[in-house]
């Protein structure tokens, strides 16, 4: 009985490829034990273990040209410190994919809100918000690619977060939320009771008009305001109406 197996039969039980057993031959990391007669590449015991050492290295990303070095020349402090790194790599991205998570759990979330919704007026509490200064234009300037490019640092995740408008001095802010503490924020929303209303544009006029029909709305109702109006953009909502841009109008009452 042989005690050695054929290229294709450790391909079956390593679960790997043909060519990819070719391909770290041609590689100089894994050779048969031995040539038969017929041309057949003939593995034993050890080929089996060093190819397993060979498919756990691939899968901690380390290249098939650093995989030769590792054979060759590797203590066990390396292979340690390969692990490590490796580890900290995984947890980084389970980091990543957490926040990813929770984005898509927030953008379905305020989706789901938002068609049922009647587009009118409502009261929310809102606890406070920190908001980091992106950068001021003037209020009657036309934002273009341009002036986003040329305000750097932009922020991080720009339009995964939401973007706040603040009117002040003739002057509109551009913020954007941040976990920050307090003495490092630019401005503080604080928590209360805000109108508000969500609304769909295709033109900055229907913008303007809201900000009106918001004041007229307080007026008639005869709301105390406690904070200038703030306007929120939900640029990942606007994902579900390509046609449009999705903002939020805000203003604390009493």
């Amino acid at each position: 009985m042989k005690e050695h197996i054929t290229i294709s039969q450790l391909s079956q039980l390593m679960n790997v490829s043909v060519h990819q057993l070719r391909y770290f031959e041609e590689k100089g990391i894994l050779y048969p034990s031995y040539t038969e007669k017929n041309q057949y590449r003939m593995y034993g015991l050890h080929e089996i273990y060093q190819l397993s050492h060979i498919l756990l290295l691939r899968k901690l990303n380390v290249s098939v040209g650093q995989i030769e070095e590792c054979m060759t020349s590797y203590a066990a402090d390396d292979y340690n410190q390969l692990l490590e790194d490796s580890l900290q790599r995984v947890q980084d991205e389970i980091t990543n994919l957490k926040l990813l998570e929770q984005f898509i759990h927030k953008v379905l979330k305020e989706h789901h809100n938002l068609t049922h919704q009647d587009n009118e007026y409502q009261i929310r509490l809102l606890g406070p918000r920190h908001l980091k200064l992106w950068f001021a234009f003037e209020r009657d300037q036309e934002l273009t690619a341009r002036d986003l490019f040329e305000q750097r640092p932009a922020p991080p995740q720009l339009f995964e977060n939401d973007l706040h408008y603040l009117s002040d001095s003739g002057q509109v802010k551009l913020c954007y939320e941040t976990t920050d503490m307090t003495d490092t924020a630019d401005y503080m929303l604080e928590e209360g009771s805000y109108l508000y209303k969500h609304f769909s544009v295709t033109e900055d006029d229907e913008i303007e008009y809201e900000i009106q029909q918001l004041e007229r709305y307080v007026t008639q109702h005869q709301y105390k305001c406690q904070s200038k109006i703030i306007l929120v953009e939900k640029s990942y909502l606007s994902m579900f109406d390509n046609n449009k841009l999705q903002y939020e109008i805000q203003v604390k009452v009493k």
